[in-house]
């Protein structure tokens, strides 16, 4: 035993691997636990399209527009980072992935507020429109924020009935007030006109002139207050009547607004929505096996040019990563059901991604050897939280934000996304694109270091077959 342990001290090389991976646990779970902390405080840099179209209407005598009030709120609301754009500059931002989801107004969202009392009453809607194969994670976290922002709308609207309430049963009290005091006036008047006929009878039977004069007089105030008395019945019974309370007035003032979605990309479910994660995971994974059972960069024999030898390594993991894309994409189509836009776009992207991860795992294998694992490692963890896979990156800490654009994950997971129950072909060929760039960079790098190992080494013995020891 002790034998071993002086071998690994005295192995500065191995020593070393050794106490690299004592870290990789931690290395693994804090960066994750650090990107995933709390993404639901960073949704302020989710943005969200918010269209106006609402026209101002009349209620209960007075102009109202619920749509300018709406934008009031959410210009104080930081669940979002809310955008108040046009319809055309909405769609455009959907369409370029800028929005995450648009929310509209539409025209008649005051007019339809304003029947909550009337006999043909409409609910006010809201439209609400996602990006689901932007990520799929972030749109039941829009569902939820809309619901929230629903529930605040529907609280709004509810005032407004409350008050427009009151203020027609204010003016109704106010009608049978009045009817009242008409009520008591004509009974005082009645009172008044028989006292005076009998006075005018017991004191002078001779007086009818003046005694029809003041009959004429009572009766005429008697009718004054009979009209007052109808002109206020009839008031109250207007206001009354304006004001419908059947079951769906009743259902409509309970819960003011309704939400209509029109998705503007639709994600089947949670398995749709995580395969770009976890297919891109699943081949870059896979190139780093095929990098440990094969080797890629020690040659059996030696041989006669460097590109001899970079072509004979490369040949080999590039069938190997093309059948392993092969294998992965035909297991998701036909046991899975996948739901993709092209199945031969599909195949196309799975095999490229596949082939660009174990151009990159060669280069770092090729360069640095074991410790070339080592920092793959570290990639496919900074990979894993800061390629989107799961919470989009704005919700991520800004330094990884920054990250992500250099990861080659970031750009399959965002082809597949194109490809996956969508078919945005732009933006899969637009990916492949940017992935190039990464097996240009990887694939140039490992033919210029072989060939300078190969320029080395070239006129050594032909030693090479057993592990190529004086060769690299």
């Amino acid at each position: 035993m002790k034998g071993e342990w002086k071998s690994l001290i005295k192995n500065k090389a191995s020593l070393t691997g050794l106490i690299a991976v004592l870290f990789i646990p931690i290395l693994y779970c804090g960066t994750f636990l650090w990107a995933f902390w709390d993404p639901y405080s960073e949704t302020d840099n989710l943005s969200v399209a918010v269209v106006n179209h609402d026209e101002a209407a009349d209620i209960n005598g007075t102009q109202l527009n619920f749509g300018n009030e709406i934008i009031g709120q959410l210009e104080q609301n930081e669940n979002f980072g809310w955008e108040f754009v046009s319809e055309e500059e909405a769609m455009e931002g959907l369409q370029d992935r800028r929005y995450f989801m648009m929310v509209e107004i539409p025209s008649d969202f005051s007019n339809n507020a304003a029947t909550a009392f009337s006999t043909d009453s409409s609910q006010p809607t809201l439209r609400y429109m996602p990006h689901e194969s932007l990520n799929f994670l972030v749109s039941t976290i829009e569902r939820s924020g809309v619901e929230k922002l629903q529930q605040e709308v529907s609280s709004t609207l509810t005032s407004s009935y409350l008050k427009t309430l009151a203020e027609t049963m204010t003016q109704t009290s106010n009608g049978m007030t009045t009817a009242s005091e008409s009520t008591t006036q004509l009974a005082d008047n009645i009172a008044r006109m028989q006292d005076t006929y009998n006075i005018s009878v017991q004191s002078n039977p001779n007086l009818a002139a003046n005694q029809k004069e003041q009959l004429t007089s009572s009766f005429s105030a008697i009718n004054d207050g009979a009209n007052s008395l109808a002109t206020s019945l009839s008031d109250g019974s207007e206001q009354l009547q304006n004001i419908n309370l059947t079951q769906g007035n009743l259902d409509m003032i309970a819960s003011p607004v309704k939400i209509n979605t029109d998705k503007f990309t639709s994600v089947p479910n949670y398995g749709h929505g995580f395969a770009p994660f976890t297919l891109s995971l699943g081949l870059f994974i896979g190139a780093m096996l095929i990098s440990i059972v094969f080797p890629v960069r020690k040659p059996v024999i030696k041989p006669k040019s460097s590109f001899e030898w970079f072509i004979s390594k490369f040949s080999i993991i590039a069938v190997a990563a093309s059948i392993q894309g092969i294998i992965a994409a035909v297991f998701l189509l036909s046991v899975l059901d996948l739901e993709v836009g092209n199945i031969g776009y599909f195949l196309l992207f799975t095999v490229f991604s596949s082939l660009v991860f174990v151009t990159l795992i060669q280069l770092a294998v090729s360069l640095l050897g074991e410790k070339g694992r080592f920092i793959i490692i570290l990639l496919l963890i900074l990979q894993i939280t800061s390629s989107g896979g799961t919470f989009p990156v704005e919700m991520i800490p800004a330094i990884l934000q920054e990250i992500s654009a250099f990861l080659p994950m970031t750009y399959s997971i965002s082809g597949f996304r194109a490809l996956v129950a969508n078919s945005n072909y732009d933006l899969m060929w637009l990916n492949i694109g940017l992935l190039s760039i990464f097996a240009f960079i990887s694939i140039l790098g490992t033919f210029i270091h072989l060939t300078i190992k190969y320029n080395r080494n070239k006129d050594k013995d032909d030693h090479w077959e057993v592990s190529s020891k004086n060769f690299v």
